[in-house]
């Protein structure tokens, strides 16, 4: 295994798992049965490497997100398509160290840097335009300040999930979408909608 992106995607798997400090340039090498050496012809320094491992899952996870709202492009329901991110986003955060984390920011600005960068993307790119679209469709109730609504909710889930312990390790997927974005969603719907609407589950 020496091509650059399947060192990409082992680094990331372990990066994610162990501590993106913690997990080292010589572990990698060993698990991979390759050189340090081979590594350092894609990479100049771990900092580059965890920073382009990272790009290439936040490019994944991009990509499915394109691709769901790529088959439902006239979506008559845009707060699914929300739920829809936020489930992708638990389903890949449970496979996350809350050290990977703490690593980025402590180690590595640059990737802590493009996780930021990507994480506000999604939320102003395609969460915000959804809710909007949601209250022009009156689904969302007229007097709701979307905008204050991403950034008390929606905005940094990996620090509600990992704030004092990781929550992970006590609730499904399935309890946590419910309560930290399905029920804040339906506390924001006009009561018409919310008598017809059945958010994904």
């Amino acid at each position: 295994m020496d091509s650059r992106e399947d060192l990409l995607a082992f680094a990331i798997t372990n990066f994610t798992k162990f501590g993106s400090k913690r997990f080292s340039m010589d572990e990698l090498a060993h698990s991979i049965g390759i050189s340090k050496k081979t590594i350092y012809k894609h990479f100049d320094s771990k900092e580059e490497l965890v920073t382009e491992s990272l790009l290439y899952l936040l490019q994944n996870v991009r990509e499915s997100i394109d691709n769901y709202i790529g088959e439902n492009p006239n979506e008559k329901n845009p707060l699914n398509t929300i739920v829809f991110i936020y489930r992708l986003g638990l389903t890949h955060l449970q496979v996350i160290s809350p050290s990977f984390f703490y690593g980025l920011n402590k180690y590595y600005p640059k990737a802590s840097k493009a996780y930021a960068n990507f994480r506000s993307d999604i939320v102003w790119r395609i969460v915000f335009p959804l809710l909007e679209k949601a209250q022009k469709l009156g689904q969302v109730r007229p007097k709701v300040n979307v905008a204050l609504m991403c950034k008390l909710f929606l905005y940094r889930m990996e620090d509600i999930v990992y704030a004092n312990t990781n929550l992970f390790e006590e609730y499904s997927i399935q309890e946590l979408l419910d309560h930290i974005v399905v029920n804040s969603l339906r506390g924001i719907m006009t009561v018409e909608y919310l008598q017809i609407c059945t958010l994904e589950k």
